[in-house]
């Protein structure tokens, strides 16, 4: 659990799709992008600056939320990954488990900025809260389809389902953009970067973090966008490949790396909506297809 697939491997993992997405989108605007080592050098140089906060600052639950954040995106992040490789960590129900773990950082993510005394965070909070609702609603809703799909609530259920027939990638390939859609805003990534607007907010809830305590809520994010975009890959993907095979090992990066850079081709073209934008994309267009999506599944 240390070293493979947990913290070590999905560290390391997050550091490099990092790297990579950073690297893409400054090619995509002309820019030469930062040297591989670059992540890694971050989080050195947070590690070692000093940890301070502004008065009135609950100390306490400032330093128990990113490390409480950072412990769910591991756990969700070993359980997806352990299902790549093996079917004895799997359980019926584990995918409601690792969807859940990965909604509690956004949760953690606005009452961060509540627990400093800073305006720009709190403001920042406020508006991750109203976002939250939208994206997190429309990513549980559409992945529900591929247990629906499946009939289990379990990542091997899934995986077994689509070895037998198609992946679900082709009968449900709206519900994979859904899905994408839900996850860019998990990730808090242009165009649903609205609580973090640098033009506005600064970085938002994070705006008074410094130190090891950023650092934490940054290692948080490297990890939460591996283990997002794998959870997608399983769900929708892994029928493509033979189970627990170097080929099959081969394949899945590949597809992680594919989606990858379909999230810097998005965040590289399209620029940052409105907070009332975002809730009526959401709520009025995409929550009734994913919901239309599912009907049709069940009806089939």
């Amino acid at each position: 659990m240390m070293i493979f697939p947990g913290f070590l491997f999905l560290v390391a993992l997050g550091m490099l799709f990092h790297w990579i997405d950073r690297k893409l989108i400054a090619r995509f605007e002309g820019r030469i992008g930062p040297p591989w080592y670059q992540p890694l050098a971050d989080t050195i140089k947070l590690f070692a600056k000093e940890d301070i906060l502004p008065i009135g600052t609950n100390e306490a639950f400032a330093l128990l939320l990113p490390l409480t954040s950072f412990a769910t995106v591991l756990t969700a992040g070993y359980y997806i990954f352990s299902a790549f490789l093996t079917s004895s960590t799997s359980f019926e129900g584990d995918f409601i488990m690792i969807v859940f773990l990965l909604s509690l950082p956004s949760l953690l993510f606005f009452l961060g900025g509540w627990t400093t005394s800073g305006v720009y965070s709190i403001l920042g909070g406020n508006r991750s809260l109203l976002q939250y609702f939208s994206y997190e609603v429309l990513f549980l809703v559409t992945l529900s389809g591929a247990s629906i799909a499946s009939g289990s609530w379990s990542l091997q259920g899934i995986r077994a389902a689509q070895e037998s027939g198609l992946p679900f990638v082709i009968p449900q390939f709206v519900g994979f953009l859904l899905a994408m859609a839900g996850l860019i805003g998990k990730l808090k990534r242009s165009p649903y970067d609205i609580p973090k607007a640098k033009s506005e907010m600064i970085v938002g809830p994070l705006t008074e973090y410094s130190g090891k305590k950023l650092a934490m809520w940054k290692l948080t994010d490297y990890v939460q966008t591996v283990a997002g975009i794998a959870l997608l890959v399983q769900c929708y993907f892994s029928g493509l490949w033979t189970t627990y095979s170097p080929v099959g090992i081969f394949t899945s990066i590949l597809l992680m790396l594919g989606l990858q850079f379909a999230l810097s081709v998005i965040s590289a073209i399209f620029t940052r909506l409105r907070i009332d934008q975002l809730i009526d994309l959401n709520w009025r267009l995409f929550i009734p297809l994913s919901l239309l999506q599912n009907i049709l599944i069940i009806i089939l």
